[in-house]
């Protein structure tokens, strides 16, 4: 459950622009311009002289928001709507200074012009200098329907410091430190709502605890058991509470605190749930037994009815998962989300017909057809049926799923032997999706080089390349294919494309410098590469590996041994080890070059660079025994 503040929820058209302080603070504006002209000559520039002028007349209408945009808010409750101006008791007049009369009346236009973040950053710096915390209010309001987070924090902890009597505003900023994973700072403006007198979303300040260092989760957990002593009958302090114990590995306690809320309101659906899952962790015998007995006291709690679904599916009780969403498109027929579910159930359940036909319904209902589409070509291919599994997964569009189903289908077509379809099903693929051609083009060339179709992948490339001149997947790519082909040159021109435009880019520096490395003895310029790319990325590990196996045909061994068990130390690769084992070997400690590679054998029988690497020295691991 969440809750959401006063100060955001009012209807901007009759709250937020014409309710009785903003227009007090229009009429203070033009009564302070006619002051100002009375008894002052001032000389002014034309658009100031417009500004006074049009305080001579009444605001206009409101300003009517785009209906796309949605007032959002953070953890507060909903106001009560306001009644007419002529009901509300206006609020002190505060005297404007002189320096903020000109940049209000300029806030003032901008919301006429409706170019509200002109006017919210305006609002909220004179809200920062002016003590009145109606300005401030005001400028929360807008913050709030731009839904521009960093403002409302500041505007909402200044209301807050302003009104001693607005819980809401220190809700609001709560909410907003919980959503900026700052649970510490929340839990103070928390102490401040609770002592005006506000509700809180308690158990969100928990949202970030496993992010948190011990130290933060010391103070947190402090702040947390500090409220439920001084709030011991606050339902949501004392889920908190229960959340709090859970994430501490003591789970009777978290029980304990959970018991007197759910005698008192068993039906309390956080509560319900986390005392569920509790007991699911404990592996009780009726972890369900308050889910259902609260499903039959209220059959059409669908919020209720989803969670106890889901935590079925998640134990692999699938078929009272199913029966429970059926249950839930009784309830709402057409809801995809519920019916999306269902069919996802029934595939983990191996119930491949009813998922193929919710799949099929949820496409007849247009409703997220690109899963329905993947799914289904999944299904298909668990059923070797190859050509509507294809069929289906070519239907998939941009969405996350959109490069694994265009994957999938053109491994099928290539497992059916036929590289013509192949290339078609890409070439219709990228005419149909434009906006993705450059990653379908390395996705083809990647597949044809995968089945050894190395000439065509690098027609692919270069067809690409025409296209996208400064790809930097593209080039390196091509490059990557041309070294396999041999083609040492084709590679580095194309790494040297990418430094062109990308000269920091610590990847390339590296590949280039490596590949100068084994291919050349241009030993020094590859140093001189991977220096500088251990310079862009410390530590990392294929970098390290690198810069020792040059430093070594350089001569310098020492620098060498160190850099390559650094290298292994952080990642134990089979190339790694042939390469530190080598160093050691020709160093004069076979022992513990004989050590490694027998290490990373008994990982990786197969690593061909050890193996190599044995053969090229004459080492017979089978004939050596480590004393």
């Amino acid at each position: 459950m969440s809750f959401r503040g006063p100060i955001i929820a009012e209807d901007i058209q009759t709250a937020a622009y014409k309710d009785a302080s903003l227009m007090g603070l229009a009429s203070r504006l033009c009564h302070h311009c006619c002051m100002m002209n009375k008894f002052h000559t001032i000389a002014m520039p034309l658009g100031v002289l417009l500004l006074l002028t049009a305080c001579q007349s009444t605001l206009p209408g409101t300003i009517t928001p785009p209906e796309s945009q949605q007032e959002t808010a953070g953890d507060t409750p909903m106001p009560e709507k306001a009644g007419s101006v002529a009901s509300v008791e206006s609020p002190p007049e505060t005297p404007i200074p002189a320096a903020s009369l000109y940049p209000l009346l300029q806030a003032e236009f901008l919301l006429r012009q409706r170019r509200l973040d002109e006017a919210l950053e305006i609002l909220t710096r004179q809200a920062m200098q002016l003590q009145d915390p109606e300005l401030t209010r005001r400028a929360l309001r807008l913050a709030e329907f731009r839904q521009n987070d960093r403002h409302a924090l500041v505007l909402s902890m200044r209301l807050s410091d302003q009104d001693s009597d607005d819980g809401a505003a220190a809700v609001t900023a709560m909410g907003l430190l919980i959503r900026a994973g700052q649970p510490e700072r929340a839990l103070v403006f928390a102490r401040t709502a609770k002592e005006r007198g506000s509700r809180i979303n308690a158990p969100a300040l928990m949202v970030s605890w496993d992010k948190l260092g011990p130290d933060r989760q010391r103070r947190t957990a402090e702040a947390i058991e500090s409220l439920a002593v001084d709030w011991p009958e606050d339902q949501d302090i004392a889920i908190a509470l229960a959340y709090l114990y859970r994430a501490q590995n003591t789970p009777s306690k978290a029980l304990d605190v959970l018991d007197p809320v759910l005698i008192e309101s068993p039906d309390e659906e956080r509560a319900l749930l986390l005392w569920t899952q509790i007991q699911l962790d404990q592996k009780d015998n009726s972890p369900f037994k308050r889910m259902r007995a609260a499903l039959k006291r209220a059959p059409d709690n669908e919020t209720l009815r989803l969670q106890f679904a889901r935590l079925l599916a998640s134990t692999e009780q699938y078929d009272e998962a199913r029966d429970q969403f059926a249950a839930l498109l009784i309830l709402s027929p057409r809801n995809g989300d519920y019916l999306f579910s269902l069919a996802l159930i029934e595939i983990e359940a191996k119930q491949l017909d009813a998922a193929i036909a919710n799949l099929r319904a949820l496409v007849d209902l247009g409703q997220r057809p690109d899963e329905a589409y993947y799914y289904l070509g999944r299904v298909y291919e668990d059923r070797f049926e190859e050509a509507d599994a294809i069929i289906s997964y070519d239907r998939v569009g941009p969405s996350r799923e959109f490069f694994d189903a265009v994957r999938r289908a053109a491994e099928l077509r290539l497992n059916a032997g036929d590289t013509r379809d192949f290339q078609d099903g890409f070439r219709r693929t990228r005419r149909n999706h434009p906006g993705q051609a450059e990653q379908l083009y390395g996705l083809e060339a990647e597949l044809l080089g995968e089945i050894d179709e190395k000439e065509l992948a690098i027609a692919v490339y270069s067809e690409a390349l025409d296209l996208f001149p400064e790809s930097v997947s593209l080039l390196y790519g091509r490059a990557m294919t041309f070294e396999i082909l041999g083609d040492i040159a084709g590679m580095e021109n194309d790494l040297r494309a990418i430094l062109m435009f990308k000269p920091n880019n610590a990847t390339t520096l590296n590949a280039l410098g490596y590949t100068l490395t084994v291919h050349t003895s241009r030993y020094q310029e590859a140093a001189d590469l991977i220096e500088r790319a251990l310079a862009l990325s410390p530590g990392e590990p294929a970098i390290l590996d690198s810069l020792g196996w040059v430093y070594f045909k350089l001569g310098r061994f020492l620098q060498a041994a160190d850099l390559l068990k650094e290298a292994y130390a952080r990642f134990p690769d089979a190339e790694v080890a042939a390469h530190l084992g080598e160093v050691l070997w020709v160093s004069g400690k076979e022992q513990d070059a004989l050590a490694i590679w027998r290490a990373s054998l008994q990982q990786q029988p197969d690593a061909t660079h050890v193996t190599q690497t044995l053969e090229r020295l004459g080492v017979l691991l089978e004939d050596t025994a480590v004393e």
